[in-house]
């Protein structure tokens, strides 16, 4: 039965490009988000559910708390567009805010844990961690996907520190920073490039855009739950490995976003492109 609820996690998430369409359509936009933190949660919560726990119990609560959690996705999607279009910098930091609120909920599902369980939030390579089961604890973790973004940023562009202040993102401008006609900007997981003042776009549009696909890698954080229990069991009478996971979290999501982008390589038809540009110009 688990092997149905991943494919039909699969099947959604695949067959969803239609949601973003050129007519603004928030409702549909909602829904997506919504079901997607459902599927992605829900399946997470099957998959490391406890002997005793019945399989379509437990889809059903990690559904709804994922649910829950991609609702706040859509909602920071939906203030980064604010940002995209008015240039104004006092939604970013909210939007993140909130985006990580509803990644980590998801997360909680997805792994099994309670609701509220774990929180984290992420400023470029570094995640910080809060933990509110029995007492208050708080970590650091380096992500190196993460970090690969931030060195290849370095090498490819100046560093903005405002922006990159102003976003919680590592942000690289460059005046000759471009892959290939028309396009303006990259993110490598939590790293932004953009072209600044390409004379076709504004930076606040092209960061905006960009922004939103740091928030898409960041949102398949969920995926990571579906291997905790082959990770412990790794771990298990590994001290270097478990002193190791103290201070790094390996951002697997980083492979999961990258490899469903790349099943399409159109721009126009991309998923992740077609969401970016509906919800920031």
């Amino acid at each position: 039965m688990t092997k149905n609820f991943i494919l039909f996690s699969l099947c959604f998430l695949l067959s969803s490009g239609k949601m973003y369409s050129q007519d603004k359509n928030y409702v549909g936009a909602g829904l997506f988000n919504i079901g997607f933190g459902g599927v992605v949660a829900g399946v997470g919560a099957v998959i490391n559910k406890k002997p005793n726990q019945k399989t379509g119990k437990q889809f059903l609560k990690g559904f709804s708390q994922g649910a829950l959690g991609g609702y706040l996705l859509f909602e920071s999607k939906r203030m980064v567009g604010r940002f995209a279009k008015t240039g104004n910098y006092a939604y970013v930091w909210p939007s993140k805010l909130v985006n990580s609120a509803g990644a980590s909920i998801i997360e909680n599902a997805a792994a099994n844990a309670n609701f509220l369980e774990n929180w984290h939030l992420n400023f470029g390579f570094a995640r910080f961690e809060m933990r509110t089961k029995d007492s208050l604890n708080f970590q650091c973790k380096i992500m190196p996907f993460a970090l690969g973004g931030v060195i290849y940023g370095f090498a490819n562009g100046k560093l903005a520190i405002n922006e990159t202040l102003k976003t919680g993102n590592f942000v690289f401008a460059s005046i000759n920073f471009y892959e290939k006609k028309g396009v303006f900007g990259r993110t490598d997981a939590n790293t932004i490039i953009y072209q600044k003042n390409n004379g076709f776009y504004s930076n606040e549009l092209l960061i905006g855009h960009e922004y939103i696909h740091t928030f898409q890698y960041e949102n398949y954080s969920g995926f990571n739950a579906y291997l905790d229990k082959p990770i412990r069991k790794l771990s298990k009478n590994k001290p270097w490995l478990e002193k190791y996971q103290k201070i790094v979290y390996i951002d697997f999501n980083y492979l999961t976003f990258l490899s469903l982008y790349n099943l399409n390589q159109n721009y126009d038809t991309n998923l992740y492109e077609k969401e970016a540009v509906f919800y920031t110009e």
